[in-house]
């Protein structure tokens, strides 16, 4: 069967599966049991601050797995531990709640968490860009701009975040841009989750079977960047950032995977660090042909556009060229060693999990340090080249996270940019999706 054929294969077979609604069914009276070794729970507590960094990738992985998980049905953000990693339907991260489904227009009540859950549609493409409710500070929007694949697609991004979050969020009104801007005490309850994803189109030349796939709404572009409309595209999971509020932990724990064929690995050779692409692999960010200089390179040219800073393609180039990376900061020897075991675990190998890779766990050193609130970000840098794509060098989730307010808000907003989607009861709140 040619490459082709069986794209379009999958692509009706998937389109063909019932939908994931929320009626119950006999199934879920029934009791369930762990389906293998590996947990379906997330871990209930975390490393003590001064455990080694391979305790952490370890924790980041059960984490992963938990949240990747298939979802019982009828029950968003639960697990179905009957069932393994690898069997069909959406994992556990997918069905918690995204953003447009808690942050509606004019503040409007959300509701119950335990919705039916829509067609998923994806439109944001510039991540960096959410951070600023304004549009500008040019400092911050310079670092950001859209991620276009080696085939000439762009990068598309989703955040959505779990119950906890979520009834925190309604019962304090906090989806209401109004109330959240005065709120001066934004402080999340432990077990909070927060999921932010990035998402590129497959094509017929990829190997779908690598990636965790989904069909979705994505909003289309024409060559300078704006917005046309909307179409129906195969969409392969590239970067998965997942950082939760756990007991001992105020700054949080940020953990972030990548797909395995995102950009080469590098390898130490007389001192310096290069990139070593594997023969045969079509890496979806990286080109070895592709100039040093022109590597990690944001595409925008940044003009004024009334008050607002507009991401234009820079001299040359269109929406469609590629943006070609590498990584900046080798993946940490002890982080591939946890990578190597967990990817081989017997368990996941039904599961396109094994296709996926820790970058590294960000934590605080010392998480109750009066005289340094941020708790000594340790790593001190983390980057997901699929979202942190043109400020590596410099990136700190947690760094940058210290930083989120709500809209038009001088508070601090406990570590979370959730609070950037909140629209005003009189309007939408000014922010820019793309």
């Amino acid at each position: 069967m040619n490459t082709s054929l069986r794209f379009i294969l999958v692509l009706l077979g998937l389109a063909n599966l019932p939908a994931l609604g929320l009626e119950q069914s006999q199934e879920q009276t029934m009791p369930r049991t762990q389906a293998s070794n590996l947990n379906c729970q997330p871990p209930s507590t975390a490393p003590a601050a001064s455990a080694s960094q391979d305790l952490f990738d370890q924790y980041s992985w059960q984490l992963f797995i938990a949240v990747n998980w298939p979802a019982q049905a009828g029950q968003r953000g639960d697990p179905d531990c009957s069932k393994q990693p690898g069997d069909p339907g959406y994992t556990v991260w997918q069905t918690y709640k995204t953003v447009e489904e808690t942050f509606l227009p004019r503040g409007a009540d959300p509701g119950p968490w335990n919705t039916p859950q829509l067609a998923k549609s994806l439109g944001i493409i510039n991540i960096a860009a959410l951070k600023n409710s304004s549009q500008v500070n040019a400092v911050d929007q310079a670092v950001g701009g859209w991620l276009i694949d080696q085939a000439g697609n762009p990068t598309y991004y989703d955040i959505s975040a779990n119950e906890t979050s979520y009834n925190y969020i309604v019962a304090n009104q906090f989806y209401n841009a109004d109330v959240v801007s005065k709120a001066n005490n934004i402080y999340f309850p432990y077990g909070v989750i927060e999921v932010k994803s990035s998402w590129r189109i497959l094509t017929p030349n990829d190997n779908a079977s690598r990636y965790l796939t989904m069909l979705a709404r994505v909003a289309t572009f024409d060559d300078q960047g704006q917005r046309t409309g909307v179409t129906e595209a195969y969409l392969g999971l590239v970067g998965l950032h997942v950082i939760t509020k756990v007991n001992g932990y105020p700054q949080w724990i940020w953990s972030t995977f990548e797909q395995i064929d995102n950009v080469a690995p590098k390898t130490l050779v007389n001192g310096a660090w290069v990139d070593q692409p594997t023969s045969g692999t079509a890496y979806s960010y990286f080109n070895a042909s592709a100039p040093a200089a022109t590597l990690n390179q944001s595409p925008c040219d940044w003009q004024t556009q009334g008050a607002h800073l507009v991401c234009v393609p820079k001299p040359g180039t269109t929406f469609q060229t590629p943006n070609p990376l590498n990584r900046y900061t080798p993946i940490a020897e002890i982080t591939n060693e946890v990578n190597a075991r967990y990817r081989s675990d017997p368990g996941l190998q039904r599961s396109v999990l094994k296709y996926y890779q820790l970058i590294t766990t960000q934590r605080p050193l010392m998480p109750d340090n009066p005289s340094n609130p941020l708790g000594q970000p340790t790593p001190a840098l983390s980057a997901n080249v699929t979202m942190e794509s043109y400020i590596q060098p410099n990136s700190s989730c947690m760094n940058c996270h210290s930083m989120a307010t709500p809209v038009k808000s001088p508070y601090k907003s406990d570590y979370s940019y959730l609070f950037k989607f909140a629209n005003s009861p009189v309007g939408k709140t000014i922010k820019d999706e793309e």
